[in-house]
């Protein structure tokens, strides 16, 4: 793993939680506290406090291009032990840069402090039947609405979350960053999917909470601002790699005590799977290694990088899909029974689908439409 931007002992921390986080990765799904243990190794290990910027008592793992590298393989690698636990981290990786690019002294210094201690940050978008609002009034806000898929409840200490004027709310939303730990206002009852039930996934009330403007991060509409919006979709797909390869992993190993992999069509299904798994981490990686510096705002070297990533997300969902399927049909009924492999196959299932991949690939499209002659990556 090259985490090399990581200090030595950070790394032998992490290889240890690792372990540990993967020997439970079952028992989490069934676990009422959820991935409460899971979080607390990230912590010890110090992962979660790597994230912070360097200023900030971090080694700027979220926030540094210079780390996107060890950033892909540290989200990979979690991904491998834990998929649930991974999309929680994505999302800590996410708030941290959204705060240190967009907050101000309070902002940072509560990320910080709250990070330093242990807590996980998320990001909070999707709205529900009664959408997040604000009434401002001499620095002081208002909220009424909700948040669901709000991953994490009971887990995440603050989050960054999108919301809109009360009197406006067609505009662009402004991001703010919440306490969210009141129980009270946590409801994961409606959580029934069938994939990433460790997630902890629901509701949350925001109804009749107060914030200064010392908790907005910059000014409304920025959260949609590249290459940090859609270019940053590679993380995710770190997360699905990590799957993928774990999948294989188990794969491997239930062929081999069958006696099975004399079979000369198992064995063309797991080699193909293998080498779509190989050129999903080569384009994954490639795409992290591209990410602008933040000092870059040529629009066009922007769009170049934020419709690679794109790609490199379109590409990574027909990978997981194909292997999964290779998968089913070489193991057959076993596939769907109880164990890890079927908890990753779930879970990858659902993971994937995330966030209007039609629109993502359009938009792919389009840039690619308007650029003047081969595209040069």
């Amino acid at each position: 793993m090259d985490v090399a931007q990581l200090q030595s002992g950070v790394n032998d921390r992490f290889e240890a939680a690792l372990h540990a986080i993967a020997a439970r990765a079952d028992a989490a799904e069934r676990d009422p506290q959820g991935l409460e243990t899971e979080v607390a190794l990230l912590a010890k290990a110090g992962i979660l406090a790597a994230c912070l910027p360097a200023n900030y008592g971090g080694e700027g793992l979220a926030t540094s291009p210079e780390a996107s590298v060890s950033l892909f393989d540290v989200l990979r690698r979690i991904g491998q032990a834990n998929l649930s636990l991974g999309r929680l981290f994505e999302g800590h990786v996410n708030a941290v840069k959204l705060v240190s690019l967009y907050g101000g002294a309070t902002a940072l210094e509560e990320m910080s402090r709250v990070v330093s201690e242990g807590g996980l940050l998320g990001v909070w978008g999707a709205n529900g039947r009664k959408p997040l609002r604000y009434v401002a009034a001499r620095g002081t806000y208002r909220l009424s609405g909700e948040k669901i898929f709000a991953s994490g409840l009971g887990l995440v200490r603050l989050a960054v979350v999108t919301m809109h004027a009360s009197e406006t709310p067609d505009t662009p939303p402004q991001l703010a960053l919440i306490e969210v730990t009141e129980k009270r206002r946590q409801d994961a009852s409606h959580w029934d999917a069938t994939g990433m039930k460790a997630t902890m996934s629901g509701r949350f009330d925001f109804s009749d909470m107060c914030i200064s403007d010392a908790h907005c991060l910059g000014e409304p509409g920025i959260y949609e601002r590249e290459p940090h919006f859609e270019g940053g979709v590679w993380r995710y797909c770190a997360v699905h790699l990590g799957g993928v390869e774990a999948l294989l992993l188990l794969w491997r190993d239930m062929l081999l005590s069958r006696g099975r992999f004399n079979d000369s069509f198992q064995l063309s299904r797991y080699a193909r799977a293998v080498s779509l798994a190989r050129a999903m981490a080569s384009l994954l990686k490639e795409t992290a290694s591209k990410l602008p510096p933040d000092s870059v705002t040529d629009a066009y070297l922007i769009e170049k990088f934020v419709t690679a990533a794109l790609l490199a997300r379109q590409f990574s969902e027909e990978v997981c899909l194909e292997v999964l399927a290779l998968a089913e049909k070489s193991l057959g009924t076993s596939a769907f029974r109880p164990g890890p492999l079927e908890r990753i196959r779930r879970d990858l299932s659902l993971y994937v689908r995330q966030a209007v991949p039609d629109e993502k690939l359009e938009r792919a499209g389009r840039a690619l439409a308007k650029m003047e002659g081969a595209p040069s990556w």
